[in-house]
C-alpha cells in the first residue's frame, strides 16, 4: 500500500465507476515507476523520506520505554485486564476487548506470566502500543498519498504528528489508542487505495478497510467514526458517479458485514478466554454468572448462549457508560477546549520527574492559526484548490464526525479523544499549506522548492516543531525537572 505516486493528478472523467470510483483530480494517483530513489526503494515501493519518519518514530517511542518502572495512569486497568486473559478470570471494561486482548497475546509473547505482582509495570507490555505508534505515521504518510499530496508535503503532516508530544505520551505506556488510531487511519487509507483499482486489486484493500474497521470499533465504540466516514464517502461516491447495483451492493456486504464479523468474533475470543469467575462477575447477571466456573451460581449446564451473553455484555457496558453521565474527573476536559489545548492530563509524577499528557503547543495552536491561513487563501486563490477539493472535503467531514458528536456526552472526556480530529485538521492543514506554499510538485522535482521563502517556510515550520518538541520532551519521557524547569513549562494556568 505504501508507496510512491505520481504528481500529476488523474484528469475529470465522467465515467461512471467500475471499481476504483470516479477518477477525478481530486482523488488518486497511479503508482510511479520513474524511479529516482534507486532500484531497491523500487521494488520495495518505501520512499527514503518514509524510512526516516519511521526510524524517528521508532526511536522516539521505544527510547526509556521501561521508564519509569511504575504503572503510568490507565495502565493500571490495561495491564490488569491483559494478565486476567492469562488467568482467565471474568472481568468487566466499558471498552470492546479487542485491544485488551492484543495486549494479552503480546504478553503472551513477551514471556510475561499471569502472576506478575500487582505493583510490577509489566513494562514489556509498553512495546505493542509503541510499534502501533510507529506504524500510524507511516501509514498517516500514506492516507495522505492517497488524498493526492506530494511527497514533501506528506512528509511534513506526518513528521508534524510524530512531533507531538501527546501521540507521543499515549503511543508509550500500556494503553489501547495508539492501536485505535492505526485501525481507524488505516480503514479509511485502505479504502481510499480501493478507489483507484480495479478487479482484485480493488477488493483486497477494500476488504482490508473493512477488517481494519471493524478492529478500530472492537477496541473502542468510537472508533466506529472511521466506518461512519468509509460509509459516507462510499455513499456520495455512488450516488455521484451512479455505480451500478452490480458493484455497489458487494461493496456495501463488505463493508457493512465484514466489521460486524469482526466485532461479534472478538468478544467469541473474550468469552472463551475468561471462563472462571473473576471481578466482572459483578456487573452481570445471575443467569451469565452461571456460565463462569467458581461462581456461586455456577451450573456446568447452563444453557445460555454466545448470543445471550454478547447481548447482556453490550448492554452493560452501555449501562455502566451512561452511569459515569455527570461525574467528575480532576483532568477531564470540556470537548470545546481541545483544539486549544487548554488541559492536559497528568500521568505520573515520581519525586522531581513528572509525565503529562501534554500536546506539542506549536502544532496544537498553529493547526488554529492554519485553517485560518488555508481559508483565507482557498477564497483568495480557489483555482488553487480546484483539484483537491474532494480531498479537503473529505478532511473537513473526517474532522466534524470526530469531533462534533462529542458535544453530546456529558460524562468525562479527556484531551485523548481528540486525537482522531486532530490528525484529520494536521492533514487538511497540510494539504492546504502545500497548495499556497507550492509544495504539491512530484516527480523527479519532488524535493525542489519553487523559491527560497517556500523551503523556509516548509523547513522553519518543522524546526519550530521540534524544538518545542524537545522542550516538553521531559514531560513525555518522565525526565528530571528542577521547579524552575516545570513552571517554564506550564504556559496556561490551566496546564497546573
Amino acid at each position: 500500500m505504501v508507496g510512491s505516486v505520481r504528481s500529476r493528478p488523474l484528469e475529470h472523467s465522467s465515467k461512471r465507476a467500475t471499481g476504483d470510483g470516479d477518477q477525478d483530480a481530486t482523488s488518486l494517483r497511479k503508482p510511479d515507476a520513474s524511479g529516482g530513489v534507486g532500484a531497491a526503494w523500487r521494488r520495495l515501493n518505501l520512499p527514503p523520506e518514509l524510512l526516516w519518519l519511521i526510524f524517528f518514530a521508532a526511536v522516539t517511542r521505544l527510547a526509556a520505554i521501561t521508564h519509569p518502572r511504575a504503572i503510568v495512569f490507565d495502565e493500571v486497568y490495561f495491564r490488569d485486564t491483559a494478565l486476567r486473559y492469562l488467568q482467565g478470570s471474568y472481568f468487566f471494561d466499558l471498552h470492546p476487548p479487542l485491544g485488551k486482548l492484543l495486549l494479552a497475546g503480546w504478553a503472551k509473547l513477551a514471556g510475561v506470566t499471569a502472576n506478575t505482582q500487582s505493583t510490577d509495570p509489566a513494562v514489556a507490555l509498553r512495546i505493542l502500543p509503541a510499534l502501533a505508534g510507529t506504524a500510524l505515521v507511516a501509514v498517516f504518510y500514506q492516507l495522505l498519498r492517497e488524498l493526492a499530496a506530494s511527497r514533501r508535503v506528506a512528509t511534513f503532516g506526518a513528521a508534524l504528528l510524530s512531533l507531538d508530544n501527546a501521540i507521543l505520551v499515549e503511543s508509550r505506556f500500556t494503553l489501547i489508542d495508539s492501536m485505535l488510531l492505526l485501525f481507524g487511519i488505516g480503514a479509511i487509507t485502505c479504502y481510499l487505495a480501493s478507489r483507484r483499482r480495479t478487479g482484485r486489486a480493488h477488493w483486497i484493500p477494500l476488504i482490508a478497510s473493512a477488517v481494519l474497521a471493524g478492529m478500530a470499533a472492537s477496541t473502542k465504540l468510537t472508533g466506529l467514526s472511521a466506518l461512519g466516514v468509509i460509509g459516507l464517502v462510499w455513499l456520495a461516491q455512488t450516488l455521484r458517479t451512479r455505480v451500478s447495483w452490480r458493484l455497489a451492493l458487494p461493496q456495501a456486504g463488505v463493508l457493512l458485514l465484514i466489521p460486524a464479523v469482526v466485532y461479534v468474533s472478538v468478544f467469541a475470543i473474550h468469552f472463551q478466554l475468561l471462563p472462571h469467575s473473576g471481578p466482572g462477575d459483578a456487573f452481570m447477571s445471575a443467569r451469565f454468572q452461571s456460565t463462569l466456573v467458581g461462581n456461586p451460581h455456577y451450573s456446568p449446564g447452563a444453557g445460555m448462549s454466545f448470543t445471550d451473553r454478547f447481548i447482556e455484555l453490550n448492554q452493560a457496558m452501555h449501562s455502566y457508560e451512561l452511569a459515569l453521565d455527570n461525574s467528575h474527573h480532576p483532568y477531564s476536559s470540556s470537548w470545546l477546549s481541545w483544539p486549544l489545548l487548554k488541559r492536559p492530563v497528568y500521568y505520573w509524577t515520581g519525586g522531581k520527574e513528572y509525565i503529562y499528557l501534554q500536546g506539542n503547543p506549536v502544532i496544537w495552536w498553529g493547526l488554529l492559526v492554519g485553517v485560518v491561513i488555508v481559508a483565507v487563501g482557498w477564497m483568495r486563490r480557489p483555482e488553487l484548490f480546484a483539484r483537491h477539493r474532494w480531498a479537503m472535503a473529505l478532511l473537513g467531514v473526517a474532522w466534524a464526525a470526530n469531533f462534533l458528536p462529542f458535544a453530546t456526552i456529558v460524562r468525562p472526556m479527556f484531551l485523548y479523544h481528540y486525537f482522531f480530529a486532530f490528525m484529520f485538521c494536521i492533514a487538511a492543514v497540510s494539504i492546504g499549506l502545500g497548495l499556497l506554499a507550492g509544495w504539491m510538485t512530484d516527480g523527479e522535482k519532488a524535493w525542489q522548492f519553487p523559491s527560497r521563502g517556500s523551503a523556509a517556510l516548509y523547513w522553519g515550520i518543522l524546526a519550530v516543531a521540534l524544538a518545542c518538541f524537545l522542550f516538553f520532551a521531559p514531560l513525555s519521557y518522565g525526565l528530571p525537572l528542577s521547579d524552575g524547569g516545570l513552571s517554564a513549562r506550564i504556559w496556561l494556568g490551566s496546564w497546573r
